[in-house]
Formats: structure tokens, C-alpha cells, sequence
């Protein structure tokens, strides 16, 4: 009978910590890419990419959906559909310290630990709102900010 209890107790405590590894995984996450592969690394094909481009995205996260204030989706100046994301003031600062100090490189958008773009920093960005674009179709945006939206509930 006491074998028993224990094999259940050990059972029951790797299923929480399997959820707990599950549930603790940010659904959104801002990580840069590494110009070659490295153990701090990971390679990861771009979903939205025709090309299917793959790309080493560095495993730590700079930013996930607790720096975020909201997400929607809005055109641009040619009809195509982007997420705009909108930090929080903390998020505001670490997100202007992270473009203001990689300007040049690029950053991982992983959603659901799928990497959906992976933009070219061109300059800092301060302002506490950051626009993702891609080859979106406005479904697939939306469901997208949804995704963002509920990682910010959870929170």
C-alpha cells in the first residue's frame, strides 16, 4: 500500500512540474537573432517566411507578454495587416533599451514558440508601441494579437 501511495505521489509531482514547465513558457516573447549558432542558440524557421529562412535565435528572452499593455490589429498605408503592440512603461523602457542597443540587428518574434518574424532594427524605438508586419493575412493577424492578448490575461 505504501508503494503505491509513493508511486502515485511521484506520478502526481512530475505532471505538476511538467505543467509548471508548460504553463511557466511565455506565449509571447521578444529574443534576438545571433549572426552564427551557439550553444545560447537555437535555429527556428520563420513561418511566415515563403523562403522557409531559418535563423539562430538566441534561447533568452528580453521581453515577454508581462511588458505588454495590449495588442490589436490595424493596416498600414497599404492595406496590409500588422500587430500593433503597446508596452507597458516598463516594458516602454526596456523595449527603447533593447532596439536603442541592437539597432542593426534582429529581433525574434516567437508566438506560441513559433517564430513569426524577425524584423531588422533600424532604430531605436522609444515610444512604448512597436508594429509587427509580415506577409499577415488579416486572420492570421488577428488570431495573432489574440494569442498576445490572452498571454497578457495570464498574467
Amino acid at each position: 500500500m505504501k508503494r503505491i501511495f509513493v508511486l502515485i505521489a511521484a506520478a502526481l509531482l512530475s505532471s505538476s512540474v511538467a505543467f509548471a514547465a508548460t504553463s511557466t513558457t511565455p506565449v509571447f516573447q521578444i529574443r534576438l537573432v545571433l549572426d552564427a549558432p551557439s550553444k545560447d542558440s537555437e535555429p527556428m524557421t520563420i513561418v511566415s517566411s515563403e523562403s522557409k529562412e531559418v535563423v539562430n535565435v538566441q534561447k533568452a528572452i528580453l521581453l515577454d507578454h508581462t511588458a505588454v499593455k495590449s495588442a490589436g490589429v490595424r493596416s498600414d498605408h497599404l492595406g496590409h495587416a500588422q500587430i500593433e503592440v503597446t508596452f507597458t512603461a516598463e516594458g516602454r523602457k526596456r523595449f527603447a533599451e533593447l532596439t536603442r542597443e541592437n539597432v542593426g540587428h534582429r529581433l525574434a518574434i516567437v508566438i506560441d514558440g513559433r517564430l513569426y518574424c524577425a524584423p531588422v532594427i533600424r532604430t531605436e524605438v522609444p515610444g512604448g508601441k512597436a508594429e509587427i508586419s509580415g506577409n499577415f493575412s488579416k486572420e492570421e493577424a488577428h488570431l495573432l494579437a489574440a494569442k498576445i492578448i490572452e498571454a497578457i490575461k495570464k498574467n
